[in-house]
């Protein structure tokens, strides 16, 4: 090993590297799937089998060693499933990992935006020779990965961290642009400021057609979800992708934070189309993802508009789901809550003390959900519960599962038995080779389950 970059040599095997004990199968994009990492990093066994390079610890197909820290490890596994629909290449992203030094934010985001900075110059060049459709993809790739650097770093006081936001966005729209791809960019008014968004017209779509509203949860960008929207476009269903607070661009550009109250977020987006010729305004659909399964409902319950709901996965009480984990990593730490917040917070600074997984997730939590404590933060997820709510839920909702849910897990499961409505529980399992968060590393199949269901059902 290179004790200088944590790195393998080149050429020594490359064993070691990846059966460090700091993996999880899954693939947790938001705050549960970082305490579900944490609490694997604790609790690793040794791996049952060796295999050349690498060592899974489950003998789970999707439990690989890339950059040896869990989390990442993750994260990587999203990327690398944007290949299907041309947002990212398996070499790159791999090439990307083996840079990434583990627990360090920093080199996450500066592997990204090496990355993304060296194919958007080949993009460049594409260009400036006439090759639009090289370009064109290959800007589309290089923007996948300035969202990358994004998805883990905190530090607000680097410059670079609001560019490569900035970059993501524009060079998104210059690949749209040389593609022929008609995603229309839109500022939608929201309590005197606006959230980003993407009106994309299927060219496939009737007179007046579906639209399919989507928002993505704690980390994700809705532009690299292109498996929903690219899959709505080519049915004949419009699509409708935005950043809400909390989100993306409206987090790192108008520094909007999240709110339990998201219908207060989803309802000047229904406004917004059905102001767009062409959409049927009884056919809105809203889907959200990861942390967004539990957001959607909340708006669905709330504004009659929506026609239809789709969580993946579905989660009656985000706040159930936190707290679950933590009680599994520190019995009792909870009641300190309100009674000695003081006391929490330093049960909590205790738990992420020399921890870089834990210290993370709390810079990234409390940024998005405007808290500066431990404290505060927890106070703050209380709020996102729709137990109260669920039943004012009439639209139809489609949950979309998989076996192998880390973040919040057995929470489709008691959305599902608390819906009065129509319903439908869509599971993913391991012999579907999809039981991941969100269906990660298997975005073909879920695109093609959950449209043949819409199909049938819109």
């Amino acid at each position: 090993m290179d004790s200088s970059s944590g790195k393998t040599s080149p050429d020594r095997p490359a064993a070691g590297r990846f059966s460090r004990r700091l993996a999880l199968g899954g693939a947790g994009l938001f705050f549960g799937g970082a305490l579900a990492a944490m609490g694997a990093q604790r609790a690793a066994r040794p791996a049952s089998k060796d295999i050349p390079g690498i060592k899974p610890s489950s003998g789970a197909w999707h439990d690989l060693r890339f950059t040896g820290d869990g989390l990442m490890d993750n994260q990587l596994l999203w990327y690398l499933g944007h290949a299907t629909s041309g947002m990212s290449d398996v070499g790159e992203c791999l090439e990307t990992a083996w840079r990434i030094r583990p627990g360090e934010e920093k080199s996450w985001f500066d592997a990204w935006l090496e990355t993304a900075e060296r194919v958007h110059r080949i993009a460049d060049t594409a260009q400036a020779r006439g090759h639009a459709v090289s370009a064109g993809e290959t800007y589309a790739r290089a923007a996948n990965y300035y969202r990358a650097a994004t998805m883990h770093y905190t530090d607000r006081s680097d410059p670079r961290l609001l560019e490569a936001t900035r970059r993501a966005a524009t060079t998104f729209e210059t690949s749209n642009t040389l593609l022929g791809y008609p995603a229309q960019p839109l500022d939608i008014p929201y309590e005197g400021t606006s959230l980003p968004g993407y009106f994309i017209r299927s060219p496939y779509a009737k007179a007046s057609a579906p639209v399919l509203l989507l928002h993505q949860g704690l980390h994700a960008w809705p532009e690299e979800t292109r498996w929903v929207y690219d899959g709505a476009y080519k049915r004949g269903y419009h699509a409708l992708i935005f950043h809400g607070p909390g989100q993306g661009r409206a987090l790192r550009e108008k520094g909007l934070s999240f709110r339990p109250d998201w219908e207060r977020a989803v309802s000047p987006v229904v406004d917004a189309a059905e102001r767009i010729a062409g959409v049927d305004p009884k056919r809105i659909l809203l889907m959200g993802l990861s942390f967004g399964g539990a957001l959607a409902p909340r708006a669905a319950a709330f504004d009659r508009r929506i026609a239809l709901c789709i969580a993946n996965p579905g989660v009656l009480s985000w706040w159930e789901a936190m707290t679950s984990h933590f009680e599994r990593f520190v019995p009792g730490v909870l009641s300190l809550l309100r009674s000695q917040p003081e006391m929490f917070d330093k049960a909590i600074h205790r738990l992420a003390d020399g921890w870089p997984t834990a210290q993370y997730w709390l810079r990234d939590v409390q940024w998005k959900h405007g808290a500066q404590t431990p404290a505060q933060i927890f106070q703050k997820l209380s709020e996102f519960d729709n137990t109260p709510v669920v039943s004012r839920i009439s639209c139809p909702v489609l949950i979309m599962e998989g076996t192998a849910e880390d973040a919040s897990p057995g929470q489709s499961q008691k959305l599902y038995d608390a819906l009065k409505g129509p319903k439908h529980l869509m599971v993913f399992t391991e012999q579907d080779a999809a039981p991941l968060h969100c269906q990660a590393g298997a975005l073909a199949l879920a695109a093609q389950r959950m449209f043949d269901w819409i199909d049938e059902n819109v």
